[in-house]
């Protein structure tokens, strides 16, 4: 074979590989009932789904935000097709648009079986657009400017623009609504209303408890508070390094203080069996004079997830109830202000 003739059948291939991920891509995203949006910006191009709405009338619209790892939007396998959004959102349709926002660098979608601890490429090496951008400010950047976009479109309602936020999601929605008057209600679920590091310092204090060893625990939590006390030092130091910049962006905010210079009603959601949201008891008194609601779903872990057991104490498969939760969110974005 010449190669002329060589080349022209690589791009034949390549035509045809690229005609069947779009007509997958497209069998997926109405199997799911969304479509593909893109939002090009001074700076950036997002790439986020919203749910059809065939009626064209303006709806109150959810924003979900996701948290960490850098996963697709859309997962199939030889059974099944669903988005990153934990929770079925058919019995929804009719009264809320949905939108997710993808993240930078990862592919639509994914299989279950290869992406759904997190996306690398064949090398097996994580994207570096996503490894760039996977920081506090640039998703927050993402959100504001969707948001933004929701706010002009006609099939969105614009008093009832609601954005929930859960795991790092629950941090970026924080950051997201520091005065943005656009979000009607915030909904933030299963994080510490601080930061990662005092996360770390619950962790290991309950640790100590544990192993009654107080002297190393307390080794290791001034180390984690000494980290947070000289971010802003080892920024100007470590300024080139991407890692550190992006564990630095979510820590030197603290969730609480953004939830301070938002001025509609909060939602605050946790598991008790969630150590990493354990701090949430904490706002009453940090936030007393903040319109926020508080629930906490005794036995629930990070997933909503339940531990069961059989009549014996053996231990079963857990339990999910994200569908449970979310009704419970729902019902809370309808009762009036």
């Amino acid at each position: 074979m010449t190669q002329f003739k060589r080349l022209t059948v690589s791009i034949f291939i390549l035509i045809l590989s690229q005609i069947s991920i779009s007509q997958n891509k497209e069998t997926y995203l109405k199997k799911v009932c969304y479509t593909e949006n893109f939002l090009k910006t001074k700076t950036d191009s997002i790439c986020f789904l919203t749910t059809i709405n065939n009626s064209n009338l303006p709806k109150p619209t959810i924003l979900f935000i996701q948290g960490s790892k850098p996963l697709p939007l859309i997962f199939y396998d030889d059974k099944e097709v669903n988005t990153i959004i934990p929770f079925d959102i058919k019995p929804y349709l009719k009264k809320y648009n949905f939108v997710v926002i993808a993240r930078k660098g990862i592919p639509l979608i994914g299989s279950y079986e290869k992406d759904s601890n997190g996306y690398r490429k064949a090398d097996g090496k994580i994207p570096e657009d996503y490894i760039k951008n996977d920081n506090l400010n640039y998703r927050v950047n993402q959100v504001k400017s969707v948001i933004a976009f929701l706010h002009k479109n006609n099939t969105v309602k614009k008093d009832s623009i609601f954005v929930v936020g859960h795991s790092e999601g629950y941090r970026v929605a924080a950051k997201a609504a520091e005065n943005n008057n656009k979000i009607s209600k915030l909904v933030c679920m299963s994080a510490d209303p601080f930061n990662r590091i005092t996360e770390s310092i619950l962790r290991e204090r309950i640790e100590c408890f544990k192993n009654d060893d107080d002297a190393t625990s307390q080794n290791k939590i001034d180390k984690l508070i000494s980290e947070y006390t000289n971010i802003e030092k080892d920024s100007k130091e470590f300024k080139n390094d991407i890692d550190f910049n992006n564990w630095a962006s979510y820590n030197r905010h603290l969730s609480y203080e953004s939830f301070k210079k938002f001025k509609n009603p909060m939602l605050i959601i946790y598991g008790t069996n969630d150590i990493g949201s354990t701090h949430n008891d904490l706002l009453p008194f940090l936030l007393p004079y903040k319109k926020i609601t508080i629930k906490a779903y005794p036995d629930y872990g990070h997933n909503y997830e339940k531990r069961e057991f059989d009549s014996n104490g053996k231990e079963l498969e857990s339990s999910y109830h994200w569908d449970d939760v979310f009704k419970d969110v729902t019902n809370w974005l309808l009762q009036k202000n």
